[in-house]
C-alpha cells in the first residue's frame, strides 16, 4: 500500500506540473539507458535499410546480367544462373544464420535467394520441356518450394523464411485449386473470391498468432493483405446481389471490431475504405435515377465526413500506441 501511495503521489505531482517527466527520469537515472536504446535502434534501422537497398541492387544487377547473356548460355546455363544461384545464396544464408544468428546478413542472402528460386524453378520446368501451360506441374513445383521453406523456417526461425513460406504457400493454394477445376474459370469465378476471403482470414489469424513472437515484424504486411483480400473479395460479390449487399455491411462492421480488438491501424483504414466504396455503390445503384439523387450526394458527403471523424476517434482512443 505504501508503494502504491508513493506512485500515486508522484503521478499527481507530474500531472499538476510540480514535477516534469524529464526531471523524474533524470533523478531515476533512466535517461542514459533510453539514449543508449535509441542509438541502438537507430543503428539497427540504418543497417537494415542499407541491407535492403543492397539486396535490391544485387537482384536488379543479376536480372540485367542474365538478360544480356540469356541467349548465349544454353539450357543448362539458364538453370544455373536462376535456380542454381538462388539455391546457392539460400545455402549461404543458412550457413550465416547458423554461425551468426544475431546478425541480419544471413537474412539478406535468404531474401535474394527467395526472389530467385520461384522464377528459377519455372525456368527449369521450361528448359526440361515440361508442359508449363499445364497447371499441375507448376502447382506441384510451388508445393515443393512451399515445403522447402517450411523446413528451412523450422530450422532457423527467421521472419524472411516465414514470409517466403507464406508467399509460396499462397501461390500453391491458388494453383492447386486452378488445377483441380481444370482451368474453367468462368464456371468457378465465385470460387476464387471465396478462396481469397479464406486466405485473407488465414493471414489475419497468422498476424494474431505472430503478435508477440519472432515473426512480429510481419504483422503489418499480413494484416494489410489479410483485410484487403477478405474485404476486397467480398466486395466483388455485392454487384447485383441483394443478400451480399446486406451481408457486406456486417463484414465491414466486423473489420472495425477487429481493428479495435487487435489495435491495428491497417485494418481500420482498409475497413473505412471499403465501407466508403460500398456505400457509394449502394447510393449510385438505388438512388442515381431518382429525384433525391442530389440530396443523396449531400447526405453521402456528410456521411463520409462523419466516418472520417469516427475513424480518427477510434484510432486515437483504441488503436494509437498499438503494435500495427
Amino acid at each position: 500500500m505504501e508503494k502504491e501511495a508513493l506512485l500515486q503521489e508522484l503521478a499527481a505531482k507530474v500531472r499538476s506540473g510540480e514535477l516534469r517527466p524529464d526531471e523524474v527520469l533524470h533523478r531515476l537515472k533512466l535517461s542514459p539507458a533510453r539514449k543508449e536504446k535509441t542509438e541502438a535502434v537507430t543503428r539497427f534501422s540504418v543497417a537494415k535499410m542499407l541491407y535492403i537497398i543492397g539486396a535490391t541492387i544485387v537482384v536488379i544487377g543479376i536480372l540485367f546480367f542474365v538478360s544480356q547473356i540469356w541467349s548465349d548460355i544454353g539450357a543448362f546455363g539458364r538453370i544455373i544462373v536462376t535456380l542454381g544461384l538462388g539455391l546457392l545464396l539460400t545455402a549461404l544464408g543458412s550457413m550465416l544464420l547458423t554461425k551468426k544468428p544475431q546478425d541480419t546478413i544471413g537474412t539478406v542472402f535468404h531474401a535474394i535467394g527467395g526472389m530467385l528460386i520461384p522464377g528459377g524453378a519455372l525456368v527449369t520446368l521450361s528448359e526440361l520441356s515440361v508442359e508449363t501451360f499445364s497447371v499441375w506441374p507448376v502447382a506441384i513445383t510451388f508445393g515443393v518450394i512451399f515445403g522447402f521453406y517450411l523446413a528451412l523456417n523450422a530450422i532457423h526461425k527467421s521472419p524472411v523464411l516465414t514470409f517466403f513460406a507464406i508467399a509460396n504457400g499462397t501461390a500453391f493454394t491458388y494453383l492447386l485449386v486452378e488445377a483441380i477445376v481444370s482451368g474453367s474459370f468462368n464456371q468457378h469465378e465465385d470460387l476464387y473470391a471465396y478462396l481469397t476471403m479464406v486466405i485473407g482470414i488465414s493471414y489475419l489469424l497468422l498476424a494474431h498468432a505472430f503478435r508477440d513472437g519472432w515473426n512480429s515484424v510481419l504483422l503489418g504486411v499480413l494484416s494489410f493483405f489479410g483485410i484487403t483480400g477478405f474485404l476486397g473479395a467480398g466486395y466483388s460479390q455485392v454487384f447485383d446481389s441483394v443478400p451480399w449487399q446486406l451481408l457486406y455491411f456486417l463484414l465491414v462492421g466486423g473489420g472495425f471490431a477487429l481493428a479495435v480488438y487487435s489495435r491495428n491501424r491497417s485494418i481500420l483504414v482498409m475497413s473505412t475504405v471499403f465501407l466508403i466504396a460500398h456505400v457509394s455503390y449502394i447510393t449510385s445503384e438505388y438512388f442515381a435515377d431518382s429525384i433525391g439523387w442530389p440530396i443523396s450526394l449531400v447526405l453521402l458527403g456528410f456521411f463520409f465526413v462523419g466516418l472520417g471523424y469516427a475513424s480518427i476517434t477510434i484510432n486515437r482512443r483504441y488503436i494509437a500506441g498499438g503494435k500495427a
